[in-house]
């Protein structure tokens, strides 16, 4: 825990970088991609990555080059997602060449079968300056987060599912680390054909090299939970999810209100995929706590980058019952979901890549530090995160007196 701890103090160069000798605060702006992301990225993605990221105090946006395309990507998990999606597309084209596919998709009738990858893709055209993700929840830092909207399934569902390709390509999507609801539609026509095959008799025995690993897929969240629950994605339709997502948040007694509105999201534009709302409400059902306040806010979710930062912020709830302390009640507090544990700690749950100390971060520190003041049941203060801090931000939040947990949910991988 100490060795990974110290790794996450930057290097005194990046320090520099931003600012930290000149100024009480860190400087957003650009910082080396190396720092914050593994080396097998770098050095074995099917696509080149960036050098530089750029850091808003929240998040990074990095540079993504697929032969003569560009893409500017804002949220490491968001990234991570997006490489993998292209790594599936690539592996997917070629095991497509073998004769064995070939003649499983012959026999499935080819191409008859409409692609749901024809799905409509950001339909009411997403502003892209509008703030997201945690500079939308938990402070506006920055205006440049680029929404990456998912595609909805389409009526074709019904048919292909008859057909038992619904569930060949959630087990492909689920082995393959991406989402069966992405918005790329070329990789919705390679998950089809391949489900398609699948379905027809041909096996997994060419996946041995695609399965994910580690903590990529975060957008789905399901890599990273157990296998019943695995299943449950794979086997039940968006449908059954939301039925059992209704009834497992109507056990933990949140309002009516709340759960309509939460599985109801998106309303109007693609945020929570089904089986982000499932991994949501698995967590949510581990703590055992009426989650009011997290469904409040993570209603008003409008991007897949606000859907990523409720999953990671309901994970490092969960992280923190099971292995630090149960975690006891939910709260809203300055329009923030927080939690308090059985120790009085108040834990304020924030997903994010890159936290620099700016003084939008100290007002947000002083306002918990004002309420801890006035609650006497609150005995201390703790900022969790996915992501890393930067040296400064770690040491004037230990000077409030504030404790910092980075990457409480493991390095990235």
């Amino acid at each position: 825990m100490i060795k990974a701890f110290l790794l996450l103090l930057l290097p005194a160069a990046l320090a520099t970088a931003f600012g930290a000798e000149v100024s009480n605060y860190d400087t957003p702006g650009f910082v080396p991609a190396a720092e914050l992301l593994p080396p097998a990225w770098i050095q074995n993605s099917p696509c080149k990555i960036g050098a530089n990221a750029n850091a808003d105090g929240l998040h990074t946006t990095y540079e993504l080059f697929n032969g003569t395309a560009r893409e500017e990507i804002t949220g490491t998990q968001l990234l991570a997602n997006r490489v993998r999606e292209l790594q599936a597309i690539a592996s997917l084209r070629e095991m497509n060449k073998s004769a064995e596919f070939g003649k499983a998709l012959l026999k499935s009738g080819g191409e008859k079968i409409q692609s749901v990858g024809a799905a409509v893709k950001d339909p009411v055209g997403t502003a892209k300056n509008l703030p997201q993700g945690a500079s939308k929840f938990f402070g506006r830092i920055g205006n440049t987060v680029k929404s990456m909207g998912e595609g909805n399934v389409g009526a074709t569902q019904a048919l292909e599912g008859a057909l038992g390709v619904h569930r060949a390509k959630a087990e492909l999507a689920l082995k393959l680390g991406v989402s069966p609801f992405t918005s790329d539609s070329v990789l919705q026509a390679e998950l089809d054909k391949a489900a398609r095959a699948m379905a027809a008799g041909a096996t997994l025995m060419n996946f041995s090299g695609l399965l994910v690993g580690g903590g990529v897929g975060t957008a789905i969240s399901a890599v990273n939970m157990n296998q019943t629950f695995q299943r449950a994605l794979v086997e039940s339709s968006p449908a059954e999810l939301e039925s059992k997502n209704r009834a497992a948040l109507q056990a933990l007694g949140a309002s009516p209100a709340n759960i309509s509105s939460f599985l109801s999201n998106p309303s109007f534009n693609p945020s929570f995929n089904p089986w982000q709302k499932a991994a949501i409400v698995a967590t949510l059902a581990a703590i055992g706590q009426n989650p009011d306040p997290v469904l409040a806010q993570a209603s008003q979710a409008t991007s897949l980058e606000d859907a990523v930062y409720f999953v990671q912020m309901t994970r490092l709830f969960e992280k923190h019952h099971q292995d630090r302390a149960p975690i006891t009640e939910f709260r809203t507090m300055n329009g923030i979901p927080c939690a308090i544990d059985r120790d009085g700690m108040l834990v304020v749950a924030v997903g994010a890549d890159l936290i620099l100390w700016t003084p939008n971060l100290e007002s947000r520190a002083n306002e918990f530090l004002e309420m801890k003041k006035t609650n006497p049941n609150l005995q201390s203060l703790l900022l969790v995160t996915d992501g890393s801090l930067s040296p400064r931000a770690l040491e004037a939040l230990a000077a409030k007196d504030i404790q910092a947990t980075p990457q409480a949910l493991g390095p990235i991988q």
